[in-house]
């Protein structure tokens, strides 16, 4: 009925000067109540030789971005803000000092992990040895059921989000389960192919029928363009809205369930394989050691 009380954006944006005798660091971040999850992947990104006390949330990319700009405090700071949509069109946040943009669609993205699955399914058994584990989790049959349906639509939500800002389109804030289907009721839902297209079809008659089968047509070769140029096709795919519940549904039936969203994304931010973490590990140690950091493009 009451709730917490929210903190303003100057409350949000000073919060850091009251932890700075106890960090080594002020992170600011998009995301609200991930404090404990990106205090986990942050502090194994740089093997805890950086303390790191208080993730401040300031609610929203945009906010994240501003305070960014406006900051001038001689003190070590970090600003972090997810790819989104934009990773699939090739584009980046202007360059501003203290701002790091993640090369993935966004934090959660890094929890998607085979390591950490496996870790998940040993954690369940109590029994399994590592190599059994990674045996029974059959990583590459479930990506294979999940990558092509998913990138496909992903590039297609970029074409809508870029040509149809304003036209009502429904892409990222659509339900994953929007294009499931119930396999059983031991394997719960898993991605379905003919609902990804039917997503798919809606969503390009829509824009085709505003601007066009050629205009169309640049803009998803462009897509298909930057998508191809990631590391991984899977970064261009929400980690927060379809990867992991495609994965929770997936451990469940492999025996390893988790009823709380929090507690299975924190576990997975405990073992996930900390190489991709890499450049924001090192953007941390440049910021406290070094100076200012400024993120390649």
């Amino acid at each position: 009925m009451y709730g917490l009380p929210i903190r303003s954006d100057a409350a949000n944006g000073s919060i850091g000067l009251f932890y700075r005798e106890l960090q080594d660091i002020e992170i600011y971040v998009e995301d609200s109540d991930a404090e404990a999850l990106y205090t986990m992947l942050l502090s194994r990104a740089v093997n805890d030789e950086v303390r790191i006390k208080k993730i401040i949330s300031l609610h929203g990319r945009g906010k994240v971005v501003e305070h960014c700009a406006a900051f001038s405090e001689d003190s070590p700071a970090l600003f972090i803000i997810d790819g989104d949509l934009d990773l699939l069109h090739g584009q980046r946040e202007s360059s501003l000092d203290r701002l790091y943009q993640h090369r993935m669609y966004c934090i959660e993205n890094y929890l998607f992990c085979k390591s950490a699955s496996a870790e998940m399914l040993r954690d369940a058994s109590g029994k399994l040895m590592p190599e059994e584990a990674l045996e029974a989790l059959e990583w590459d049959d479930f990506l294979g059921d999940v990558t092509t349906s998913l990138v496909r639509l992903f590039k297609v939500y970029a074409v809508a989000w870029k040509l149809m800002e304003e036209g009502g389109i429904k892409t990222v804030s659509r339900s994953y389960y929007d294009v499931c289907k119930k396999v059983s009721r031991a394997r719960g839902s898993a991605v379905c192919d003919d609902k990804v297209q039917a997503v798919i079809d809606e969503i390009k008659a829509s824009v085709i029928l505003v601007h066009g089968q050629n205009m169309y047509d640049e803009v998803y070769a462009q897509v298909d363009q930057a998508v191809g140029e990631l590391e991984n096709p899977l970064y261009a795919v929400s980690g927060k809205d379809y990867l992991l519940k495609s994965l929770r549904d997936y451990l469940g039936f492999k025996g390893a369930s988790y009823k709380y969203d929090d507690g299975f994304k924190f576990k997975l931010a405990r073992y996930c394989d900390t190489e991709p973490l890499a450049e924001l590990g090192d953007a941390i140690r440049h910021s406290v050691n070094n100076g200012v950091y400024k993120q390649a493009s």
